[in-house]
């Protein structure tokens, strides 16, 4: 069991040591896409509104 987990934590420390290495590039990265996926949506809801408010069936 402690095999295990020692394995799991170097796994985990292996990762992290990774990522601190690539600096900012994995937060920027994240967080540009997380903008297009905010405008896609956005774009995609405004389309549905627009839709809505034709059929009538707007809330």
């Amino acid at each position: 069991m402690q095999q295990t987990f020692f394995a799991i934590g170097h796994f985990l420390e292996a990762t992290f040591r990774v990522l601190a290495s690539m600096g900012w590039m994995p937060v920027t990265a994240i967080s540009l896409l997380m903008g297009f996926g905010l405008i896609y949506w956005l774009v995609l809801q405004g389309k549905y509104n627009r839709k809505a408010h034709s059929d009538g069936t707007l809330i």
